[in-house]
């Protein structure tokens, strides 16, 4: 039975069909997907992203609610390393290539799931989505061994791209924020803590919690005003990780565009 490709499964109807290109194995099929009006939203829920543990945390300060999403990231991504380190040894590069593409694969599912919750998350509650603007982020983050591996090898901003692209078909508005200090800052008292690995404290007011979940609570409460345009973005025309109409909204960007996707079909089950 053909496989298609779980993005348009977000919604059942289509207007219309663009394209269709038929090849060996695939059958490539654009459409224009019609998208809801972006509603104001009545709160709003941060998202803290992550190179190990937990590749995403949201918490809702509303309720004081934490989510917890794809913590098996670093499982994968350490996995499919000792693989390729393996075939490398002994002189298998092609192998090699085809363990990377699946990887690619568990990784682009596994980020297709986690966005779906933190949209559906925000849709449930009529809130918005914050994220931090993490552009430059490999220039400027601390470059320990571990941690440089998982931040060029995890997708920040396939992450980013499928949250957007989510968000603007259910009407979702998403914002940024700037990602200085928010996991330094006190989520409580907002002042600068301590911070010793996943664990926060804050000497002022002694509040102790997860590292995560406490730049999350920052990061919904953020000051939105960070813009990111579509030209910034890596935006590949066809994708269904990047439309090209989907643009970071704030408070006063709220706009209601539709979205063209590409659907692929496969004609094997196997992976």
């Amino acid at each position: 039975m053909p496989r298609f490709n779980p993005e348009l499964s977000l919604q059942d109807d289509f207007e219309k069909v663009n394209q269709v290109e038929v090849g060996d194995e695939y059958a490539y099929v654009s459409v224009t997907i019609p998208v809801e009006k972006t509603y104001e939203p009545k709160g709003w829920i941060g998202v803290d992203r992550n190179t190990t543990g937990h590749i995403a945390v949201v918490a809702d300060p509303e309720t004081g609610k934490v989510l917890k999403l794809g913590k098996s990231a670093k499982h994968i991504h350490d996995k499919y390393r000792n693989i390729r380190r393996s075939l490398q040894s002994h002189g298998k590069y092609r192998k090699v290539k085809e363990i990377k593409n699946r990887e690619s694969r568990v990784v682009r599912d596994l980020n297709n799931k986690v966005s779906r919750k933190i949209v559906d998350a925000a849709k449930s509650s009529d809130k918005g989505i914050k994220l931090e603007l993490l552009e430059g982020i490999r220039k400027t983050a601390r470059q320990v061994r571990s941690f440089r591996y998982a931040l060029h090898s995890w997708s920040f901003y396939q992450l980013e791209r499928m949250i957007e692209y989510k968000a603007k078909l259910l009407g979702v508005p998403v914002a940024y924020v700037d990602p200085a200090y928010t996991s330094q800052t006190c989520s409580r008292c907002g002042q600068i803590g301590d911070r010793n690995g996943k664990n926060f404290k804050c000497s002022s007011c002694g509040h102790v919690e997860d590292t995560d979940a406490n730049a999350s609570f920052n990061i919904a409460v953020g000051q939105v005003g960070v813009s990111r345009s579509a030209a910034d973005r890596d935006a590949v025309e066809g994708s269904t990780d990047t439309p090209r109409e989907a643009t970071p909204m704030s408070d006063g960007d709220l706009r209601t565009p539709q979205v063209s996707a590409v659907g692929v079909c496969q004609s094997t089950d196997k992976v």
